[in-house]
């Protein structure tokens, strides 16, 4: 399905004329929508205007935990039969089969280019959570196959990446879905919230990396939805296309987002400058105001060139008081970050790209020294960061 490395923005609210708008300047591959963010008719609007500019139209059913029922989820017959509050995947039983046809109808009348499955949520491997997961796919993909168009099946994999950490647990996991025969899989990882930008432990990005080197080696499409910077190392490994939302949101897989208990205040936002050459970002002040002050430090050496950076390195002007705004330039200059990363694989051999991730690391780790000897300890990033994919890297080179 994915003949090159393909980048896919996840849209969220508010997000359509931004992800339409860089798919028509080039800046990414299409879209994943949403039923959370946007009603069914509003979905079919995007889905239209995303086709006619070449791109490509995927749809996540975000049937994993539906607890809770959003006003826009109630736009969608799957939802209205079959989730609502207290609800539980593993709960729909014998109800698969109607489920799953509601499910393919609503994504035929999106005309996507490839149907994404429902699934529970595995937050651990046990037995009977895999085999309710398995039971769902196969009814899902017997009926997309049989009634549903000739285009490719991605099987949704929304795991708890905690659980991936124990080697016995991950090894049993594939073992099982690697007997299924889909085009490829949808994978969603639920990180820990204080490891999630970016995510960090060799272990847990080793073993992260491993499952998806495992399926790839078996010839299945993969792609990662709810990611951010570290599409590097999934590239260099092989992974055919990563998704991620605008700037902040939707960089992160979490079930809690349908748990309408966790009622979320909003705190202040934080202006941040993503820059792909350490791997994270730098916050607009104080950090990229302290390097405006000092003279003698070349601030070239942080940017990433893209068309919407130019006002916070205006030689004139401090970043701070750049008019840097988080709903505007930030949003765009993440997208073309994204779609950079994909650009940068297209083209190279399977050892080419395990050396780029590989030095894309290092010259980040060796800007990150120079930075924190120059101005002292950063906000952002860890930098436990480099080591940890660098370990991870190394660890999982030997399986490619």
């Amino acid at each position: 399905m994915f003949d090159e490395p393909t980048y896919l923005v996840q849209i969220g609210h508010n997000g359509h004329k931004l992800t339409i708008d860089n798919l028509e300047k080039g800046n990414c591959d299409g879209a994943i929508l949403s039923p959370a963010d946007y009603k069914l008719e509003k979905n079919r609007e995007i889905a239209r205007s995303i086709h006619q500019g070449d791109g490509l139209v995927l749809f996540d059913p975000q049937f994993y935990i539906p607890r809770t029922n959003r006003p826009d989820l109630e736009t969608y017959s799957y939802f209205n039969e079959y989730g609502g509050d207290e609800f539980d995947t593993a709960g729909v039983s014998s109800q698969y089969e109607s489920l799953c046809r509601e499910i393919i109808s609503t994504q035929d009348k999106l005309s996507v280019d490839a149907y994404i499955s429902p699934a529970r949520f595995l937050d651990t491997f046990s037995e009977s959570k895999v085999s309710e997961w398995e039971e769902m796919t196969a009814v899902f993909m017997n009926i997309a196959e049989e009634e549903g168009r000739d285009i490719p099946i991605l099987v949704s994999l929304p795991i708890y990446q905690k659980s991936l950490v124990d080697a016995e647990q991950r090894t049993y996991l594939l073992n099982q879905i690697t007997q299924m025969d889909p085009d490829g899989f949808y994978v969603s990882a639920e990180f820990e919230r204080e490891q999630r930008y970016p995510l960090t432990g060799s272990s847990n990005v080793y073993s992260f990396l491993q499952l998806l080197n495992t399926l790839r080696k078996n010839r299945y499409d993969v792609l990662v939805g709810h990611t951010h910077q570290i599409a590097h190392l999934f590239f260099g490994i092989g992974v055919n296309a990563f998704a991620s939302g605008h700037y902040q949101n939707l960089r992160s897989f979490d079930t809690r987002r349908w748990d309408p208990e966790d009622e979320q205040g909003g705190g202040r936002i934080v202006i941040k400058y993503y820059t792909d050459k350490l791997l994270n970002e730098l916050r607009v002040d104080p950090e990229l105001d302290l390097m405006y002050q000092k003279n003698d430090f070349d601030t070239e050496k942080i940017r990433t060139n893209s068309p919407y950076d130019e006002a916070l390195f205006d030689p004139s002007v401090p970043p701070s008081a750049a008019g840097w705004k988080f709903r505007n330039a930030s949003w765009d200059h993440y997208i073309w970050c994204c779609n950079q990363i994909a650009e940068r694989y297209k083209g190279a051999s399977m050892e080419e790209r395990f050396e780029l991730a590989k030095s894309k690391i290092e010259s980040a780790s060796d800007l990150y020294d120079e930075i924190s000897e120059t101005f002292g300890m950063l906000s952002e990033p860890e930098p436990s960061i480099y080591s940890d994919w660098e370990d991870a890297l190394s660890l999982i080179e030997s399986d490619l």
